[in-house]
């Protein structure tokens, strides 16, 4: 792949990295000869997964939802009662009228959908923290001999296939995020391993800036030197654990899988820091975040996302997930929480308007995306698929419709500008095997993955989770 990018010298990543690239500058493919792409090379594909603690609350007849949430004792899917209007719009198809809390989307609705009737039905444990498997559609409390489990997370079976997290890119995937409390996700994000054990996310944006764009302080031989030094560590613990493993018991030996999955992450890091050394990192006209950026503040929402629309345009990774601010300090001084339980009009009035803050950055991330271009011609969010939404919504944490909106084409795969209704308690896993098979995900992966020697036989992907299909309609 790498050698038909190349022409005279120069490939893309080189081209960015020497020009000096904006944010928002599209590539030119007039700069290189028009045979640099006759094979029909197309954009990657990318996905994004965004997710706000506790969700929305309805700007409509809040009075009427139910009495009962996940972990109530009443269910939460009592009558019609527990839907979430106003963040939904109330037409279906194509001319539905945008919710105001959406105003800010309407010059971009031909970009997105809504998506109604999804739900994520195996959840049963604390509504507060329904975060933690709105990417991996989990029963965290399958397992009777743990308080919580959990399995992998959907953009990480996407960060293991060859066409997404490939050594391609920098970084197989962006794990980004706040700082965790009690509510939303145990990690302060959405990702989790294969064994299901929490990616811990970047929550600084001066932190991800450094990752993605920061110059090298040390010297190229200096950084191989501890990366063979890290490696003999690590050679040597996996020797350990093989002599342990020996005398352990069945349940010891899968904990200590948990160690070994671990270990291996770092090593096929490690693989991927060697290959990606000699190479520079993009050089972007954005100036490094403030350090002191609050995770709980609306410029920390606004900065993630001009960085991810920057690891996107510069193809530094393809998957990045989101676990955004549960409220804009700047719109709201109350707790989520308590905002989320209060019901008055005052406090619907503060919550619509924190909804409609949240929005509002969805909203300017879409812009970018809209206004970069690919070396095809098309604009970056042809070739992008993301989600906008929450595990749980309303006074009393619903589970049922959670909220969902879906931006972007998958490289002219799905259908977007609607809203679309799925026959109540369609799996939301149903959604993410949608995108993954839309993105060209595989069950195969770049044979960097722990244990794997060489890439395995690629097969599309063809269930995730408790997924029962595809969405009808979308692709």
């Amino acid at each position: 792949m790498q050698e038909k990018r190349e022409c005279q010298g120069w490939n893309r990543r080189e081209f960015l990295k020497a020009a000096g690239v904006t944010i928002g500058l599209p590539f030119f493919p007039s700069l290189f000869p028009r045979t640099a792409w006759a094979d029909g090379v197309k954009p990657p594909a990318r996905l994004m997964f965004m997710c706000v603690p506790l969700g929305f609350i309805p700007d409509k007849n809040i009075a009427r939802q139910g009495e009962g949430g996940v972990g109530s004792g009443k269910g939460g899917d009592d009558g019609d009662a527990d839907r979430p209007e106003g963040w939904f719009p109330e037409e279906e198809g194509q001319k539905y009228k945008m919710p105001d809390v959406h105003a800010s989307l309407e010059p971009y609705r031909e970009n997105i959908s809504f998506l109604k009737g999804l739900r994520n039905h195996k959840y049963r444990a604390d509504p507060h923290m329904a975060d933690n498997a709105f990417l991996t559609c989990a029963d965290t409390m399958a397992d009777p001999s743990k308080a919580f489990s959990n399995t992998v997370s959907c953009d990480q079976i996407a960060a293991c296939s060859a066409n997404m997290g490939g050594r391609d890119v920098r970084y197989r995937n962006l794990a980004l995020g706040i700082t965790p409390y009690w509510m939303g996700s145990s990690s302060g994000g959405l990702s989790w391993t294969d064994t299901g054990v929490p990616i811990t996310p970047m929550q600084s944006p001066a932190r991800v800036f450094d990752l993605l764009f920061g110059k090298e302080d040390v010297p190229a031989a200096t950084r191989l030197l501890r990366l063979k030094q890290r490696k003999s560590v690590l050679d040597a613990t996996l020797l350990q654990i093989k002599r342990l493993n020996s005398k352990l018991n069945a349940a010891d030996r899968d904990k200590l899988d948990e160690v070994v999955t671990a270990v291996r992450g770092v090593e096929a890091n490690i693989q991927r820091e060697e290959l990606w050394m000699n190479r520079e990192k993009p050089q972007v006209s954005f100036s490094r975040p403030d350090e002191a950026t609050a995770s709980n503040s609306s410029q920390h929402a606004q900065t993630m996302f001009e960085l991810a629309h920057a690891a996107f345009l510069t193809d530094s990774t393809r998957v990045i997930t989101y676990e955004m601010p549960a409220i804009f300090k700047e719109v709201s001084h109350s707790d989520k929480h308590g905002l989320t339980h209060n019901g008055s009009p005052e406090g619907t009035k503060e919550a619509v308007s924190v909804d409609r803050a949240m929005s509002e950055q969805i909203a300017n991330f879409t812009r970018m995306l809209c206004e970069s271009k690919e070396h095809d011609g098309q604009p970056l969010i042809h070739h992008t698929l993301a989600v906008y939404g929450a595990g749980v919504w309303g006074r009393y944490h619903s589970v049922r419709s959670v909220p969902i909106m879906l931006i972007g084409h998958g490289g002219g795969k799905i259908k977007q500008g609607m809203t679309r209704a799925y026959p109540d308690s369609t799996p939301l896993a149903n959604l993410w095997l949608t995108m993954l098979q839309a993105c060209g995900v595989s069950k195969a992966n770049d044979g960097t993955k722990a244990g794997d020697a060489k890439p395995a036989e690629d097969k599309p992907i063809d269930a995730f989770a408790d997924s029962t299909g595809t969405l009808p309609g979308l692709i």
